[in-house]
C-alpha cells in the first residue's frame, strides 16, 4: 500500500480467538493458504498471490496503488519468510501466525482467502497494524 499502514480494527475477532479452542478441522486449510501466500511471495509470483487474496483486499490494493494485483503486491514488501506457528480459526475467520508476520483469512465458498497480511500487534485497543488489507 505505497509504505502506508493501515489500523485493522479486529478487537472482536481477536477476543473471540482468545476465548474459544476454534475450529480444528479448519486450521490445515487456513494454513496451507497462507504458506501458499508466503511462498508466492517469496518466489516473486504476485499473480499467484494475488489469487489468495480476498476481492475486498486485492481491490484495497489496486485502488491505493494504482497498479496491477501482481506487481502491487511485491512491491509492498511484506514479509515473505516463516514458517506456520500457529492458526487459530472462528467461523469463518482465522489467524495465522509466522515468525515476522500475522495473516487475518476469511472463508469464502470458494476456499480460505488473505484478507490481511504484514500485521504486527500493537496496543490492546487497535490490536494489528497491516500494512495490506481490505477495505
Amino acid at each position: 500500500m505505497s509504505g502506508k499502514r493501515r489500523r485493522l480494527w479486529l478487537a472482536s475477532a481477536v477476543a473471540t480467538v482468545a476465548t474459544l479452542t476454534g475450529c480444528s478441522g479448519q486450521q490445515p486449510a487456513a494454513a496451507s493458504v497462507a504458506t501458499r501466500f508466503v511462498q508466492a511471495l517469496s518466489s516473486s509470483d504476485g499473480a499467484a498471490a494475488c489469487d489468495l487474496l480476498a476481492p475486498e483486499t486485492q481491490s484495497e490494493l489496486v485502488q491505493s496503488a494504482g497498479k496491477a494485483c501482481p506487481t502491487a503486491v511485491l512491491e509492498d514488501k511484506l514479509p515473505s519468510e516463516g514458517a506456520v506457528r500457529t492458526t487459530r480459526t472462528f467461523g469463518t475467520m482465522a489467524q495465522v501466525r509466522l515468525p515476522t508476520d500475522t495473516l487475518f483469512l476469511a472463508r469464502f465458498k470458494s476456499g480460505w482467502k488473505v484478507m490481511a497480511a504484514g500485521c504486527k500487534p500493537t496496543k490492546p485497543e487497535h490490536p494489528y497494524d497491516c500494512r495490506l488489507q481490505g477495505g
